[in-house]
């Protein structure tokens, strides 16, 4: 990018150096539009002309342009020799493409860095086909993303305010920040709640101690990696063949059963119903396991709960009848 910026701005120059050249000599020299052209291409290319100009004017401005404008078109034919071998060409359009694909998201995920978690968060994001744009600084990182080819990315660093808005952040649904520094993820989970404050952090503690500060800072969610693990490995030793259903339901892809979110609006039809009669295993095939409402979270509700205006549904299901489920 660096490159073509230099070349564009080289090539600007260079014309405003031909154009003032040429007024001159149709001032100077009484030389026509095509005559003063012609003069001052000859000289900017060495070519070498049999008459030149005839005033001491039209001569210092012939010097001037040998100096100047040698110079500036010899650095632009380096350039495009440059960017034609190292294919930088290719590389412009194609961040250009990007850049327009990431312009035009909305309600997509911005997920910071893409290193072993951010890895994992892509690869799962991928699996749902949920737009995300990735921001990374790390250069084998972004090489990884690029030959992918499916991937939206940016490079640099994802504590700038700058990169966050470039990637959408005040359009986005939600970030995901898995930086392998908290200070990191700390920066990230500010801007975000100044840049969009209806925006959800799910951010990444390294350190146990570094979770109230996240929430603090903003982060709707904090997941610490090493107390999930340990949390899991007892889980995986003690109740295997629970760890392994929930597995199942959060990896398999060739079990026909998927967990989803349904907020209840105040216009949806299960509002002010009692569960039983919300038909929801009847006609959908799907199981409420919990209704988060405001800050608490009913598990496993009765029949005879009554569902309310802004009530989550947490389900289990087929995903075509929950695809309906969400039409409804």
């Amino acid at each position: 990018m660096r490159s073509i910026r230099l070349f564009l701005s080289a090539f600007v120059v260079l014309l405003l150096i031909m154009g003032t050249a040429i007024a001159l000599f149709m001032h100077l020299e009484r030389m026509s539009f095509m005559d003063a052209l012609w003069l001052a291409v000859t000289s900017v290319s060495t070519v070498g002309f049999g008459e030149g100009p005839h005033t001491t004017g039209g001569r210092v401005v012939t010097i001037a342009l040998i100096m100047t404008g040698v110079a500036v078109f010899t650095f632009l034919l380096s350039n495009v020799s440059a960017i034609l071998v190292e294919g930088k060409l290719r590389d412009f359009w194609g961040r250009r493409r990007m850049d327009n694909a990431i312009a035009r998201l909305s309600g997509h995920i911005v997920v910071c860095g893409a290193g072993r978690v951010g890895g994992q968060v892509i690869s799962h994001l991928k699996q749902e086909k949920i737009p995300f744009v990735v921001i990374e600084r790390d250069e084998k990182l972004l090489a990884d993303l690029q030959a992918d080819g499916s991937i939206l990315f940016l490079a640099g660093d994802a504590t700038e305010d700058r990169l966050l808005l470039e990637a959408g952040v005040e359009r986005a649904s939600g970030v995901i920040t898995t930086l392998a520094e908290d200070a990191g993820n700390l920066f990230i989970t500010v801007s975000c709640r100044d840049l969009n404050p209806r925006l959800r952090v799910v951010a990444r503690a390294n350190r146990p101690e570094s979770v109230l500060k996240l929430k603090r800072a903003g982060a709707a969610v904090v997941v610490c990696p090493s107390s999930i693990a340990g949390s899991r490995m007892v889980l995986a030793a003690t109740k295997p063949a629970s760890v392994a259903f929930v597995e199942s339901l959060m990896e398999e892809r060739n079990i026909n059963l998927e967990l989803e979110e349904v907020f209840l609006s105040g216009t949806h039809p299960f509002v002010n119903r009692e569960l039983r009669d919300s038909g929801l295993r009847e006609n959908y095939d799907t199981l409420v396991l919990a209704i988060r409402r405001a800050d608490q979270t009913i598990i496993n509700p009765c029949a005879t709960e009554k569902l309310l205006d802004g009530d989550v549904l947490i389900v289990c299901g087929p995903p075509d009848r929950l695809a309906q489920l969400e039409k409804s």
